[in-house]
């Protein structure tokens, strides 16, 4: 007779990662027939990507946790410690020693790399002090709360997949059942594609603008997105990383998408931006007075 062998650390990580949400739940389909997406979510929370250490490897919070918390993201029934669902952790893995090398290179050669000093010129201030992208992750892949502005509005067509996102009104376009453009082109976003796979869509990317890839990866990395309706008010959304020549772990992160009425209204981040040509004109006067040996 042949025993199969279980380890302890494979069955507990086959129960925590069990679903908190009814499995027979079906999601709604739009008039394309495909699972039904569409309408005005948030992922406002006070939860964050990395797990506080004090909790462990454990995922979800006790009931006592739960209680004591503050606007923790819920997924279903359970309250939890962090978006990384793997590594166990909580904790981001490293980067491999090839892609901190690759990464220190690609640096020295951008245009605005360690040898700029802020304030030189515009291309030295931040995407977000421009108005080009957000600050934080909102935008995405993978798209994670920041401090404010924390709402998306989807909408779905037979040929496309649209997400409003509420911070510098931007939205990613995403073709379905589409190719990846060539590698020169990097769209602020990367470049996405989209299929459906029973109740979920599934987003895939790659081709990110050079230092805009996921915590200092490289721009030809694949991020896997995936939005499956959980409840009429939730959609789970994922995000994964498997690259073992990028970190030395796959990444597995899980935010919860929670409806809200709309509309999103536009986030107008150029009109009255007076912050960013003062910056600019603070750091010539500082320039000529350090010229006239004026250092006070």
């Amino acid at each position: 007779m042949i025993v199969a062998r279980v380890s302890l650390a494979a069955l507990a990580a086959a129960l925590i990662s069990a679903p908190a949400f009814a499995q027979d739940y079906a999601a709604p389909r739009n008039a394309q027939g495909q699972p039904d997406l569409s309408g005005y979510w948030t992922h406002a929370t006070a939860t964050v990507l990395e797990r506080d250490p004090k909790y462990g490897d454990r995922l979800v919070m006790t009931p006592e946790e739960a209680a004591a918390a503050e606007d923790e993201m819920t997924v279903g029934a359970e309250h939890r410690t962090s978006f990384l669902v793997a590594p166990a952790n909580g904790q981001l893995p490293a980067l491999t020693k090839q892609a901190r090398d690759a990464g220190s290179d690609r640096m020295a050669n951008h245009p605005t790399g360690l040898d700029y000093m802020r304030g030189d010129n515009p291309e030295s201030m931040t995407l977000a002090e421009r108005c080009l992208r957000d600050y934080g992750s909102l935008l995405g892949p993978p798209m994670m709360p920041v401090g404010y502005n924390n709402n998306y509005q989807i909408l779905q067509t037979p040929d496309y997949v649209l997400i409003s996102v509420e911070m510098i009104h931007d939205t990613r376009i995403i073709p379905l059942n589409g190719t990846h453009r060539p590698a020169s082109i990097q769209p602020w976003m990367g470049d996405s594609i989209a299929r459906y796979d029973g109740d979920t869509l599934v987003v895939e990317t790659t081709n990110f603008r050079p230092n805009l890839a996921f915590r200092g990866a490289p721009e030809t990395i694949t991020l896997t997105e995936r939005f499956r309706r959980i409840s009429d008010t939730q959609v789970l959304y994922s995000f994964d990383i498997n690259e073992p020549e990028v970190f030395e772990a796959p990444i597995r992160g899980e935010l919860a998408f929670n409806a809200t009425p709309g509309p999103i209204y536009e986030y107008a981040c150029h009109e009255g931006n007076y912050s960013f040509p003062n910056q600019l004109l603070g750091h010539r006067i500082a320039d000529a007075r350090a010229e006239a040996g004026d250092y006070e």
